[in-house]
This record gives C-alpha cells, sequence and structure tokens, in this order.
C-alpha cells in the first residue's frame, strides 16, 4: 500500500458521544435481621448514563462533568473552518465512561524526511467521566504509513483542562498550530540530519522508563519496557538510520502502539507524558527553546 492509498484508507467513525448523563447521590444497602436497609453517602455521588441507566463513574460533590458533545462540537465546527478534506475518528470506551476523538487532516501534511512517508495534522480529543483523563486536547502530527503519533513539547498543543462543568478551550489555536506544524518539516530534516549515539538513546531510555524502585541488579528502570525500547530502537535505525529522527520515531513508535498492558489508551497517555517531560528538560536532546517549529 503506497502512501497515497494509506491517506484514503483512513474510515470516518462516528461514535454515540450525545449521550444524557446525570449525577446522582450514592448510597449502599445492607442487610439489617432480614431487612435491607439504605446509607447515603453525602461526600461522594455517581454518574449514570441516563438513556440506558448505566453507571459511568463516581466522585465527589465537588466535581462537575464536562459532556463530550460540549467538547466535541466545537472542535468539529473549527476544523469544518481550517480542513476541507479531515477525517473524524470518534470512539467511545467503557459504554461511554471513555471519549476519544481524532481529527486527521489529509489535506494538511508535510513530507517525512527520510522521504517514506507523510505526516497528516491530527488533533486528538480525550475526556471521561470515570475520573481517569481529564478534558484533553492535543494538537500534532500522524505519519500515514506506520500510524506513529509526533509528540511536541509545545504547551499549547497539549491542553489540559480540569472537570468544573465549563470547557474553555482557545479555537483560535488550532489555526496557530496548523502553521507551526507546517515549519516542522525543517526541524526533522534536521533531526534526520544529526547523528546520535548508542549512549543518547540508552540514556534517554532510562528517563523514560524510570521506576522509583530498584530493580534487583540495582537499576531505576522498567527493564522490559527498557528492553522494548531497544529492539524498537535497532529496528529503525535500520528502516531510517542512526539518528535523531530515527530514535524519535522508535520512542512514538513504543508510545502510539503499546503492547502487553491492562489499557492500552491509558498507557498511550502515560508513556506520551512521559516523552513530553523529557522533552521540556533543558539538557534533552529534544528540547525545544521558544516556540520554534512547535505543534
Amino acid at each position: 500500500m503506497n502512501h497515497i492509498s494509506q491517506i484514503n484508507s483512513l474510515q470516518t467513525v462516528l461514535g454515540d458521544y450525545d449521550f444524557p448523563i446525570n449525577t446522582i447521590s450514592m448510597a449502599g444497602t445492607y442487610d439489617d435481621d432480614c431487612e435491607t436497609k439504605l446509607v447515603k453517602c453525602h461526600d461522594r455521588m455517581m454518574i449514570v448514563r441516563t438513556d440506558t441507566m448505566e453507571y459511568l463513574g463516581n466522585h465527589s460533590t465537588a466535581y462537575r462533568p464536562v459532556e463530550h458533545k460540549t467538547i466535541i462540537d466545537p472542535i468539529y465546527e473549527m476544523m469544518q473552518k481550517v480542513s476541507t478534506d479531515f477525517v473524524p475518528q470518534i470512539t467511545m470506551m467503557q459504554n461511554g465512561a471513555m471519549m476519544k476523538a481524532t481529527f486527521t487532516c489529509k489535506d494538511i501534511k508535510i513530507q517525512d524526511p527520510a522521504l517514506q512517508d507523510y505526516i497528516a495534522f491530527r488533533i486528538t480529543v480525550r475526556n471521561s467521566y470515570n475520573g481517569v483523563w481529564s478534558v484533553m486536547i492535543t494538537a500534532d502530527g500522524l505519519r500515514l504509513w506506520c500510524k506513529n503519533g509526533c509528540t511536541t513539547a509545545d504547551k499549547i498543543a497539549n491542553y489540559q483542562q480540569k472537570h468544573n462543568g465549563k470547557f474553555y478551550y482557545k479555537f483560535e489555536h488550532i489555526e496557530h498550530l496548523i502553521q507551526e506544524f507546517k515549519g516542522n518539516e525543517q526541524r526533522y530534516r534536521a533531526w534526520y540530519n544529526t547523528p546520535v549515539t548508542h549512549t543518547d538513546a540508552t540514556e534517554m531510555f532510562n528517563k523514560l522508563t524510570y521506576t522509583p524502585r530498584p530493580t534487583v541488579d540495582g537499576r531505576y528502570r522498567n527493564e522490559r519496557q527498557f528492553q522494548t525500547l531497544m529492539d524498537t530502537w535497532a529496528r529503525y535505525q535500520k528502516d531510517i538510520g542512526c539518528n535523531k529522527w530515527g530514535l524519535y520515531n522508535a520512542v512514538t513508535d513504543w508510545i502510539s502502539h503499546p503492547q502487553e498492558v491492562k489499557n492500552k489508551h491509558k498507557t498511550t497517555v502515560e508513556r506520551n507524558s512521559k516523552l513530553l517531560t523529557y522533552m521540556n528538560r533543558p539538557n534533552s536532546m529534544f528540547y525545544m527553546k521558544g516556540s520554534y517549529g512547535t505543534i
């Protein structure tokens, strides 16, 4: 399958995100001498999906959910203004307790510096009613051949908001982010022409797989994930080369395609957060001072 076919193969997915929810007080029951009694929980409440009466999550009484529809509808409208050919993929998980939506722009793309792929501009939106995710909006690139994400450390491109009943995102950011995304072609080309050493990769992987407790041999890292990164890096050295672009793609492959984990969606977010933390360190080889090249 060539790159154009890969772009055209992206399919629209419109999960049912517009369903009613309600918050109700929590209570428990117990049997007392063959009589069922009710005990109210005054400091907790639960969220239920009222069209199916399914339980979605529980929180403190101060919690105010932000509905999926409140987030998706205005972003969908904004994407129609900035792109004439985008693919929405909106999926629900756990009966709607978790929502992930991507908007991939087939008409806004840059070329891979290795000339092997195209990278399309993408907006990813996450929200939950079970407390797993806050409101999260990420602007990044999607390598269309391997389906790797292209993480950026720019704060505007990694928006997060607590659940407080309202949605505050500044939609004009999207137009700005598109322009910055187009500037990434130059930055990625520079990465492709920058060699890296085995020590560079090892030090980066140590930080990404760090654990507060040492292993049996005294190393503060998750050995299985460290080895997975090393194996992936070996593959990308053959495909792309021993350069920063190859190393970056080995890490984004590890982020985008987690294996043997309980919750792939949760793991992807956690690993992406680790990469963002690493990229924001001044001594990181991927540190970007100022706004140059951010998406």
